[in-house]
């Protein structure tokens, strides 16, 4: 025999043996995969609750369908309020609080021999919100419109106390969002209403001290009385005018003449006293008092109407601020789970031999592939 068929032989005997070893170790793991699954892999049980986010429904034709017929008056808000109620859920926030509720480091750091689901006891915050996230789960299902939370630990009592909590904690969340936007769209007009007001009260009360100061009630009602007052003094000093002419023409020694010029005067003097209430520049006159009560009749009315304005579009406000409102609805309480939710051992073990076998014709047949073109 050559050296170099001694050669080859010894070659091929050397890849045949690390193969061999290399199949042994392949074989190995399978078994110790299978192995870890079977005795170490702690049960983990799964808890679910589902709930609905709805909104008051202002129209009444049938599109709502079977959520009109379950719950009259209320529709679909849309995912959107779901995705935030979602993003709530998963909140670091959210998740330390209920660390710190329930003690999770100490319950999922507790499995001694599960090495690989358990969560390390010395984890920092990152890891222990990631571990978390992956063991605590929610989400919108498209089909029902419901969101979806399951929780995933290694007591079927705490898997129901979170997913119950949880549920409680969306529903106090949707609650709070409601609130909050009630408020901020009613905030502003409420302001506005109390300003209108106040400004209603104000011009009021210089109403008020403007009447209280001149004692009137209406200076038109004054301005009327006095010109009528001036018309009768007038029509009085014509008639006594005409009777003092009369008595120049035909008595000129009457005693009368005196006391009727006396009289005129008197008339006259009461006329121009009468006549300097109504008109003139000075503040105190009727004629500026009446211009400033109108202005402040005019400015009263503009503040009431604008004060009706804001009391229509406050009440508007709060109907539509219900009308907007959310609505949360429980579908499925959370449940205490009875049957192992993971490790699917059975499950686990047909895919585990599956592929594994797979992979082992695979590289069977690339092996022999190799060897007869060596060959």
């Amino acid at each position: 025999m050559s050296a170099t068929y001694i050669h080859t032989k010894r070659k091929a005997g050397y890849s045949q043996l690390v193969l061999r070893f290399l199949a042994l170790l392949y074989v190995a793991g399978l078994a110790a995969t299978l192995a870890y699954l079977w005795f170490y892999t702690q049960d983990r049980y799964i808890s679910t609750a589902e709930f609905k986010i709805s909104q008051q429904n202002s129209s009444s034709g049938m599109e709502a369908g079977l959520m009109q017929l379950a719950l009259p008056g209320l529709t679909d808000s849309g995912s959107q309020d779901s995705k935030i109620t979602i993003g709530y859920i998963n909140s670091a926030d959210l998740l330390i609080d209920l660390e710190k509720e329930f003690n999770l480091v100490e319950h999922y750091s507790s499995p001694a021999r599960d090495f690989i689901f358990r969560l390390d006891k010395d984890a920092k915050l990152e890891d222990r919100l990631k571990y978390y996230r992956n063991r605590i789960t929610a989400h919108f299902d498209q089909e029902s419109a419901l969101t979806v939370i399951s929780v995933d630990s290694f007591s079927p009592e705490l898997s129901r106390q979170l997913a119950a909590r949880l549920l409680e904690k969306s529903e106090v969340f949707v609650n709070v969002i409601n609130q909050n936007i009630a408020n901020q769209q009613l905030d502003f007009v409420s302001n506005k209403v109390e300003r209108t007001a106040k400004h209603v009260e104000e011009i009021n009360e210089e109403l008020l001290t403007l009447q209280n100061q001149h004692n009137f009630i209406s200076p038109e009602e004054v301005i009327a009385s006095n010109m009528k007052a001036v018309e009768e003094m007038r029509m009085e000093l014509f008639r006594a005018e005409a009777e003092l002419s009369t008595l120049l023409r035909d008595s000129p020694n009457s005693p009368r003449i005196e006391t009727l010029r006396s009289r005129i005067r008197s008339l006259n003097e009461l006329m121009e006293m009468e006549s300097a209430k109504l008109t003139g520049p000075e503040k105190d006159r009727l004629s500026q008092l009446l211009m400033k009560f109108k202005q402040l009749q005019l400015r009263l009315d503009v503040a009431i109407r604008l004060r009706t304005g804001a009391e229509l579009m406050l009440e508007k406000n709060r109907v539509e601020a219900v009308a907007r409102s959310r609505f949360f609805s429980v579908i499925q309480l959370p449940y205490l789970p009875e049957s192992v939710g993971f490790p699917r051992r059975y499950y686990a073990t047909t895919a585990i031999l599956g592929v594994g076998f797979l992979l082992y014709l695979i590289l069977r047949a690339l092996l022999r592939s190799v060897f007869e073109r060596s060959n």
